[in-house]
């Protein structure tokens, strides 16, 4: 009885997953269908221009993943150590400084632009030109893409992902009507579809102002002072594997681009945007259950939760595992269906994409490996591994197989995406292996079972005041085996009593569905207890005058008994440490 059931941080997964997938479908299929619309209305020479901008989109990608994942990775780990002062530089950073490097490259870019697209077309005028009309207003997305889903990854973390949702949902939604609308009924071509993605994060942009106006949000903007510096380091530091993913797609594309244009020219590289469009659906399924499980990974890795840890990556790998079953099997059972959408229909030509389409589908198991593992790797501070696979992946490994199918059959070339996939995953697996021996760290994720520092008890109960008297009995049996001291346990178990109490009243008003995770570290000095519930906002540190007496009376009797307590709300989860000091020269419990 009261044993730890995990329940609670997988329903907060699962809460998390539906908008997050949702912002990844917004973006991914603005893109796709973007891509649709070009080459339905425009043909495929204007495909191939959208194409041949990828070094452009991916230089824009570069900085935001930089400023905004780096930023939404290192404020979750500040935000589990219960560190508001150093989340509130981390926002300021992201926000501020993520917004002033988006207006910087988006002059210089607008500067360059005309000798860039032509070098990008290969000397090609008419592919030169489009490129040029699709780039010159798309530049101006990269401030706004910055302010308004840098933003929208905070107020996820404050536990609103529908609200962070609909914000990059309002933006692709606007791209979309307008790309369909300008296209149709003006004749500016593929400058629409440019303006149209801008256009859909300006309009966009107003739907962040109500969070930045609200008194009641957890990141507020400051002035960075001493020690700054260090923390802008930690933020792009955790912002870099995913910014390596985009340059490597910039370096990559420009060489495999390169090859495929050579060998396949303007139909080749009509095939490989189908590609990638293919590649962005599927990112919808990976890209949004790795952006769900960063925020969750990185709060409990800050407050050493290693059991919660291995709760949310086991509900990411089922989500995954579904995932790619299923698309694997439409991939390769119907590749026709995804070349017709994109306005492919001469019977050579669809022939040409569908068996580049199955070949390409092969890397779809191994890429949502190698992305969840990316992710958490870089959240739990193993940067360097999550860097390695990057650039293998996104660089080494696909160019050496790209430039080898190329010499043996240029039909061969969409092989080298599964091939490099599942090259690096080996790689990555070796390298886990000698670092779980070299620190002995079971298990891939290479965490701890526990925190070494501290002997742990984690306990689920329902809220229900009902579970407090026995909860009470259990807390006084692990102080007692423990040997906390003589008088000790029977403080805590009150304090514990009296918080459940108080959270099922409160925060639950007696609804017994909820749960509450109870979180006990015994350490030589002290003993800390967190409390971690679902329900609605419950500060227990103020309760103010007007409040009614049950709350004021157990919450006293905490106060009385502990030397602190500190309250925050991260992902929407009621979070309360309290502290209790341990009398000197008492025995280090053994577990």
């Amino acid at each position: 009885m009261f044993e730890r059931t995990g329940k609670l941080i997988k329903k907060k997964f699962t809460e998390h997953l539906l908008p997050t997938m949702l912002t990844s479908l917004a973006v991914s299929m603005a893109s796709v269908v973007d891509g649709m619309i070009v080459g339905s209305m425009l043909g495929d020479v204007a495909l191939a221009a959208i194409g041949l901008a990828g070094p452009v989109i991916f230089c824009i990608n570069l900085l935001y993943m930089l400023f905004g994942i780096g930023g939404l990775t290192s404020a979750s780990v500040a935000q589990g150590k219960r560190d508001s002062k150093q989340a509130d530089i981390i926002f300021t950073f992201t926000i501020g400084g993520g917004v002033a490097v988006m207006l910087v490259f988006w002059l210089v870019m607008y500067l360059a632009l005309r000798p860039l697209s032509s070098l990008l077309a290969g000397g090609d005028a008419q592919l030169a030109l489009m490129t040029e009309q699709y780039l010159r207003p798309l530049l101006i997305t990269a401030p706004a893409l910055m302010f308004t889903s840098g933003t929208s990854l905070f107020i996820r973390m404050e536990g609103q992902p529908r609200v962070s949702a609909a914000i990059v949902i309002i933006a692709n939604a606007v791209n979309l009507i307008f790309d369909y609308v300008l296209i149709r009924f003006t004749d500016k071509g593929i400058w629409c579809a440019g303006f149209s993605t801008s256009l859909g994060y300006i309009v966009s942009a107003a739907a962040v102002i109500p969070y930045l106006l609200s008194k009641k949000r957890s990141f507020h903007f400051t002035v960075p002072g001493k020690g700054s510096m260090k923390i802008l380091f930690t933020l792009l530091k955790s912002g870099l594997p995913k910014a390596w993913t985009q340059i490597c797609n910039i370096l990559r594309s420009l060489i495999i681009n390169s090859v495929i244009v050579s060998s396949l020219g303007s139909a080749g590289m009509a095939i490989m945007t189908i590609c990638t469009n293919v590649l962005m659906l599927f990112n919808i399924f990976t890209g949004g259950t790795a952006d769900t499980l960063v925020p969750i990974v990185g709060i409990l890795f800050g407050e050493q939760d290693y059991y919660g840890i291995r709760q949310t990556v086991k509900s990411a790998r089922k989500v995954l595992v579904a995932a790619c079953s299923l698309l694997l099997v439409f991939f390769l059972s119907f590749p026709q269906v995804i070349g017709k959408a994109f306005g492919i229909h001469d019977a050579q030509a669809l022939s040409s994409v569908c068996s580049a389409l199955r070949l390409f589908s092969l890397l779809l198991p191994f890429d949502a490996a190698l992305q969840l593992l990316q992710s958490f790797y870089n959240t739990t501070g193993r940067r360097k591994l999550a860097v390695t696979m990057v650039i293998s992946n996104g660089f080494v490994f696909v160019v050496l197989y790209a430039v080898i199918f190329a010499q043996i059959s240029p039909d061969l070339l969409w092989l080298s995406f599964a091939c490099s996939a599942a090259s690096t995953l080996l790689l990555a697996l070796a390298v886990c292996r000698r670092i779980g021996k070299k620190e002995n760290l079971p298990g891939i994720l290479l965490i701890r079972n526990q925190n070494e520092k501290c002997v742990r008890y984690d306990i689920t109960v329902t809220a229900d005041e009902s579970q407090a008297a026995g909860l009470a009995n259990r807390i006084l049996e692990i102080g007692k085996d423990n040997q906390v001291n003589t008088y000790m346990p029977e403080h805590l178990a009150a304090a514990v009593e009296e918080m459940v109490r108080c959270t099922a009243h409160h925060a639950h008003g007696g609804n017994s569905e909820g749960k509450i995770d109870i979180l006990a570290c015994i350490t030589p000095t002290q003993v800390i207890i967190q409390f971690r519930d679902n329900g609605k906002p419950f500060n227990p540190t103020h309760v103010p005058d007007n409040g009614d007496s049950f709350s004021r009376e157990h919450l006293q009797k905490i106060k009385e008994l502990a030397k602190s307590i500190e309250y925050s709300r991260p992902l929407g989860f009621n979070n309360t440490v309290i502290t209790f000091d341990r009398p000197e020269n008492a025995p280090f419990p053994v577990d």
